[in-house]
């Protein structure tokens, strides 16, 4: 199953809410079933079965939450987004490059570049910037 969990995965909302809260992880959030797919903070983003358009909406860990067992399958996939002139094989020693790496959850690899792109924006002269994204999956 991907993605790979990591040690700090929704730790803070685990510690002080006391809950199994993971990426990966299926819930019940305002009687609507959906999974876990970010950490955000105090919060967890969640993926509803019932929306078409896969949107990772935040949700209070304990009010009218449920938890369940992990997901087999994950609706949106995680990928890995560097902007820029930068090249995957600058990873290992350009510290830039490194400090650019974003990670996002998406249907597509368009809907990841966009998503990096939001993230980024600040950092962007314009949108036209997606264009030199270079995406894989995570």
């Amino acid at each position: 199953m991907e993605p790979t969990m990591s040690n700090y995965n929704c730790a803070y909302v685990r510690q002080h809410y006391n809950v199994p809260a993971e990426v990966g992880r299926r819930v019940i959030a305002n009687d609507e079933p959906g999974v876990i797919l970010a950490d955000r903070g105090q919060y967890i983003g969640v993926v509803l079965d019932s929306d078409p358009k896969k949107r990772i909406r935040n949700y209070h860990p304990t009010r009218e939450m449920q938890y369940g067992e992990m997901a087999e399958n994950l609706p949106l996939k995680k990928w890995m987004v560097l902007p820029f002139n930068f090249g995957w094989d600058e990873l290992s020693w350009n510290r830039d490059a490194q400090g650019y790496l974003t990670e996002v959850w998406a249907a597509t690899r368009n809907q990841a570049k966009y998503l990096a792109y939001r993230e980024l924006e600040d950092c962007c002269v314009d949108a036209k910037a997606m264009c030199f994204f270079k995406v894989r999956r995570a």
